[in-house]
């Protein structure tokens, strides 16, 4: 068939020509049924007419019936012209005919109508083509149901599923947009079907960023909650920008399972940034803290930068009692801060944080070189300058600490303590093991090496006892070393 304006080749099933876009205007096909009823009637009046007996017009006599005596009596009585009686036969003839094609006319341009502009005409038809396989021409009744009712949801997600059977993904996402893009116009349920649909199609296609510009185009905010996953928004701070008179613990946190990247120096991060997985501890000094999140799907957020000032007095470093240089006797090292502040030590040469040996009581120096670096810890977190103390403990003594420890085991087998000197005991499946710890001046006693005493069971696991001892570095002499009532170190016999 062809287009009546352009004769361009109508393609079956479509509405509107495919070259000018004029509009196909087809009266369907008259129904078997009706074309047969109108058939029979019509041959049915024009022969009652032509059986009547009207002489006087057509001069052709006609036989008739033959009538009872009754009948011609009556009709006697009320003879009438011939041609009167043939005229308003044939008019009752004639306006019988016109009034069944008039119902007839009536009836196909119902059809047509109906056909034409009936929504639930085309979605039956859309629905019969799909169960065929034939989603094109299923989607034209679509598209021409649209045109009727455009506010429909339901011809749209029909009509997007048909495109998505084929594999026509952005066809299927263009006619969800209505919907989308007015959302004021439907139910809450059909607009989160809407999305729900776009996104899923996204989904298949991999195209997580499309999926994320959707997202931030929303103004539905419990849809964005529904779909958060998808969604990379910026890092949110947990302290407004600003200055501070304390250490601060800024924690970064995002809306989705990811990676927040960051740098403090108000670079511009990346994947090789740091990781945040903790509170970043801001101490004094000027930060620009810069971040993105980046979520399961590798979708990046804008960066957003915060700027912070911390303002705290640094504490004075902690002052130590021995300063650094060569000894040939030995010296408790003690340390003193400010008030409130604490006191933290390493002994491996590596700097000092909060994490740190705490500082307790007085550190007996040891033999041989030592380095002691120290730190003070105001209470708003601001750690001081580091001190440094270098030592070297030389004693001049025959007695080594490997004697020392062999004095304090024999002493012990003396005693019935030990069984021998691998360090067994009665009644014990583990056995005691004696390590040397310092060396340190006793008052009123002298130098001593300082004995510790462990327990190791079957496994191997060594743990601390209570008892301690001490070897004097003049004689070798093993003793028991323990403090009185007022904590001052006094030495027992064993």
């Amino acid at each position: 068939m062809k287009c009546p304006k352009c004769g361009y080749e109508w393609t079956e099933g479509h509405l509107y020509c495919d070259s000018c876009g004029e509009e196909i205007r087809i009266v369907p096909d008259f129904e078997p049924e009706i074309e047969k009823e109108m058939n029979e009637t019509l041959s049915s009046l024009f022969i009652e007419l032509a059986e009547e007996e009207v002489p006087e017009l057509s001069g052709v006599s006609m036989k008739k019936e033959p009538r009872t005596e009754e009948e011609q009596e009556g009709e006697e009585d009320k003879q009438e012209d011939p041609a009167r009686v043939f005229i308003r036969k044939r008019r009752r003839v004639i306006l019988s005919a016109c009034g069944f094609l008039v119902l007839l006319g009536i009836c196909i341009l119902g059809s047509y109508l109906y056909r034409t502009y009936s929504v639930t005409y085309q979605m039956e038809e859309a629905k019969e083509c799909a169960g065929k396989e034939a989603y094109t021409q299923a989607i034209t009744y679509l598209e021409r149901a649209h045109e009727l009712e455009p506010q429909r949801a339901d011809i749209l997600f029909l009509m997007a599923d048909y495109y998505y059977l084929q594999g026509k993904y952005e066809m299927a996402v263009a006619s969800l947009a209505p919907i989308i893009e007015n959302p004021d116009l439907y139910l809450e349920t059909e607009l989160e079907s809407a999305y729900d649909k776009t996104i899923s199609v996204y989904k298949g296609m991999g195209e997580y960023q499309a999926i994320h510009e959707l997202l931030l185009a929303c103004k539905k905010e419990e849809i964005v909650t529904t779909f958060q996953q998808y969604i990379a928004k910026p890092p949110e701070f947990s302290f407004v920008e600003g200055s501070y008179e304390e250490v601060i613990p800024l924690k970064l946190s995002a809306n989705a399972s990811g990676k927040i990247y960051y740098t403090l120096d108000g670079t511009t991060p990346n994947e090789n940034s740091e990781v945040y997985t903790a509170p970043i501890f801001l101490e004094t000094g000027s930060y620009t803290v810069t971040a993105y999140f980046e979520n399961d799907y590798g979708i990046k957020s804008d960066v957003v930068a915060n700027t912070y000032r911390i303002d705290l007095a640094v504490p004075a470093a902690p002052e130590i009692s021995v300063y650094s240089g060569d000894y040939e006797e030995p010296y408790m090292i003690e340390a003193t801060a400010a008030e409130g502040c604490s006191i933290y030590y390493t002994t491996d040469s590596s700097d000092p944080t909060p994490d740190s040996f705490p500082y307790t009581a007085a550190i007996p120096m040891p033999l041989g070189k030592s380095v002691y670096k120290f730190i003070a810890v105001s209470p708003e977190g601001v750690v001081s300058d580091t001190i440094i103390r270098t030592y070297k403990l030389t004693l001049h003594t025959e007695i080594t600490i490997d004697m020392a420890v062999s004095n304090v085991i024999q002493a012990l087998i003396g005693a019935d303590v030990l069984l021998d000197e691998n360090g067994k005991m009665r009644g014990m499946a583990g056995r005691n093991v004696y390590k040397y710890n310092s060396v340190v001046r006793i008052d009123g006693y002298g130098d001593y090496y300082v004995i510790y005493e462990y327990y190791e069971d079957a496994t191997g696991l060594q743990s601390r006892t209570e008892r301690m001892y001490g070897v004097s570095i003049q004689d070798g002499k093993a003793c028991r070393i323990t403090y009185d009532e007022a904590g001052k170190i006094i030495l027992l016999d064993i």
